[in-house]
């Protein structure tokens, strides 16, 4: 188990309530959430990635053909799914004032590597994700368990992977649009106006500089 958290509880609440409140306002308007990561070849497995301002490594262990420099893909996305359900949770637990005291949530993928080799004739390869959440709180458990329904209800990853999420793949040749691949229902493009998933408290690009040079 992990050392106890340092969480503001009443800063959480506030921000989950202004959210809340902000799309409250219009209702009707999409609040869209669009993070977006970039991944370049370095050389055989090995990649580097921007997103939100960070530049990392990806590669692929040495027994899959990599150099074991950096997690692999799937690692990476291991990760992502057990820290939006970490996130997830301390938001709800913020906005039902159901706190906990320390928590590590761990995320397995499982896939089954002969679809992808033609191996077996199988709809899919995934076959799940675990998650496997440790939390030392000293609320009842039934309390906990809400909790961890309310924040796994609304978390985006589980989201992704408990629905048949629409896919589109663009593929661009020398600058220019060759092919749209296409799996499922038709993706909208991003509304007009601000994406109030990314920025859901409204915060000004000054004010967000400010709080980080102040944190």
């Amino acid at each position: 188990m992990s050392d106890p958290v340092e969480i503001n509880w009443s800063k959480v609440k506030n921000i989950f309530e202004k959210a809340t409140a902000r799309m409250q306002e219009n209702p009707e308007r999409p609040a869209v959430g669009a993070p977006k990561a970039k991944v370049r070849v370095i050389r055989e497995r090995l990649f580097e990635a921007t997103a939100e301002g960070h530049t990392f490594q990806i590669d692929e262990p040495v027994e899959r053909g990599g150099s074991g420099l950096a997690p692999s893909p799937m690692a990476y996305f291991c990760a992502g799914a057990a820290a939006c359900l970490t996130s997830h949770l301390t938001q709800s637990a913020g906005f039902l004032e159901i706190h906990f005291t320390a928590l590590e949530v761990e995320a397995t993928v499982l896939w089954d590597n002969r679809r992808k080799f033609n191996v077996a004739e199988m709809e899919q390869a995934a076959l799940g994700i675990i998650f496997n959440i440790e939390m030392a709180s000293d609320e009842p458990k039934e309390k906990l368990v809400e909790l961890l329904k309310h924040a796994e209800d609304g978390c985006y990853a589980s989201d992704v992977a408990r629905n048949n999420t629409p896919l589109r793949a663009h593929l661009i040749v020398n600058g220019e649009e060759a092919y749209i691949h296409k799996n499922g229902a038709e993706i909208p493009d991003l509304p007009a106006g601000p994406a109030f998933g990314d920025n859901p408290t409204g915060m000004t690009k000054g004010e967000i500089a400010a709080k980080k040079q102040h944190d």
